[in-house]
């Protein structure tokens, strides 16, 4: 058989096992491995397959993960999330929306200390969530507020996503994470302004807290409690940026540093830290593993040439660069539907990469935006592991499609922030380009 066919043949296999509900790494490696097998015969596939999968998994880059997952879980751990509530609250609780503003600004204090949204939207549905409950917003707003502001933790460093990406489109992790800080704070800016102006709309499902009063010296006493949060993203980035450490050095200290303080705190016993280190060997497991299954599927797609004719026939239609880009946030929001952001990132990022260099557009800019994108999918059905998640974290207490509906105005929010970026992707590229080298 023609080895492009065989290759279209194993693309449509895949999409029929992700939508039969076949967990995606077995997808990926069970697909790749017989369409290898089929072109290369089982002896070469035995011999050939393994030493690919371990030249890519030996990147030394790739010890970042397992640290910032370390480090964002014993933050958990050491209370940390809760005290940045706590603050973000006092200061903007009374304002229009002001719960709301709170949770968004938790969120990113979150972000800056843990890179998963996942972990996020599990720790800020115990905590903010019945705060805005209790003050009588909607169950809506408040989760999907909640879910979709999880997203702060792809952009924000230090991010698990932005390290993959990194690694596999052979990027400086360094530069990728500096370049998610100022489209972070864009993040926050379009939410914030929504919230207000939801608020002021319909005050009735956000409204002010009417027992909660913040004096100014009570608010700046309450800045106390984020001096641990600030020392982490000093110490895991800050070093990153003054070219003092690599992205592996930084996340390591950060590790260190988030043990530390767990310690200081007076909460580091040997349970918590059993728990903490096998939560953070579980999620490693699980990247690595569709890693490795994405890598061999690739493979595949690279020997059929299926990449090349598909990268081939996207450039001959001589799209304009808007709409090409467009076209490819569509087929991410699409995907995003059924796959998990990770998943999106392997399977596409080959296909994707060539077209983007052939527009001479910044891999480093793009990857900023690709984490957004593939966020959003986070929060849209059926897939939504984000939604998922705070539906496990809240019980019966909510609705699963209460949550997804809730989270859909948000979606259209993270749609402009990433028209924004596009048109003015300075800003993702400044605070790189200002680096020491």
């Amino acid at each position: 058989m023609d080895p492009l066919y065989l290759g279209f043949i194993g693309v449509f296999a895949l999409v029929l096992l992700i939508i039969i509900r076949v967990p995606i790494a077995f997808a990926l490696a069970g697909v790749g491995v017989l369409g290898l097998t089929f072109m290369m015969g089982i002896s070469h596939v035995i011999s050939f397959v393994p030493h690919q999968i371990y030249s890519r998994t030996a990147d030394f880059t790739f010890t970042a993960v397992p640290l910032f997952l370390l480090m964002g879980y014993f933050a958990y751990y050491a209370g940390i999330t809760d005290e940045a509530y706590d603050v973000a609250r006092a200061w903007v609780g009374r304002v229009p929306g002001g719960l709301g503003l709170a949770t968004v600004a938790g969120c990113a204090l979150f972000a800056a200390s843990a890179g998963s949204s996942l972990g996020e939207c599990a720790a800020m549905s115990k905590i903010a969530v019945p705060e805005m409950r209790k003050s009588g917003y909607s169950a809506k707003l408040a989760t999907g507020l909640v879910a979709s502001a999880g997203g702060l933790a792809v952009v924000i460093p230090p991010s698990v996503i932005m390290v993959i990406y990194g690694v596999l489109t052979e990027q400086s992790v360094g530069k990728l994470l500096v370049a998610g800080i100022l489209p972070g704070a864009l993040y926050f800016a379009v939410f914030a302004v929504a919230i207000m102006l939801f608020a002021m709309i319909w005050p009735n499902m956000a409204p002010l807290e009417s027992t909660r009063i913040s004096s100014w010296s009570q608010r700046f006493r309450s800045l106390g409690k984020i001096w641990e949060i600030s020392a982490l993203f000093a110490i895991a980035i800050g070093g990153i940026y003054a070219g003092l450490v690599t992205p592996t050095e930084g996340a390591a200290l950060g590790a260190f540093a988030a043990i530390l303080l767990t310690a200081i705190k007076r909460r580091l016993s040997w349970s918590i830290f059993k728990l903490a280190v096998l939560e953070t060997v579980s999620a490693s497991a699980v990247i690595f593993m569709l890693f490795v299954s994405a890598d061999v599927f690739t493979m595949f797609l690279n020997l059929s040439g299926v990449l090349q004719n598909t990268t081939n026939w996207l450039l001959d239609l001589n799209l304009s660069r808007d709409l090409l880009f467009w076209a490819l946030v569509l087929l991410f929001v699409i995907m995003g539907s059924f796959l998990d952001a990770i998943s999106i990132m392997l399977v596409t990022l080959p296909l994707v990469m060539p077209i983007i260099e052939a527009q001479n557009l910044s891999p480093v800019w793009f990857g900023v935006i690709m984490c957004m994108i593939v966020e959003i999918g986070c929060i849209t059905p059926p897939m939504g592991l984000n939604v998922y998640v705070m539906k496990a974290a809240m019980g019966k207490s909510i609705e699963l499609n209460d949550i997804f509906m809730g989270a859909l105005p948000f979606v259209v929010l993270e749609l402009i922030i990433v028209g924004i970026l596009f048109y003015f992707p300075e800003i993702a590229l400044w605070l790189p380009s200002l680096m020491v080298k």
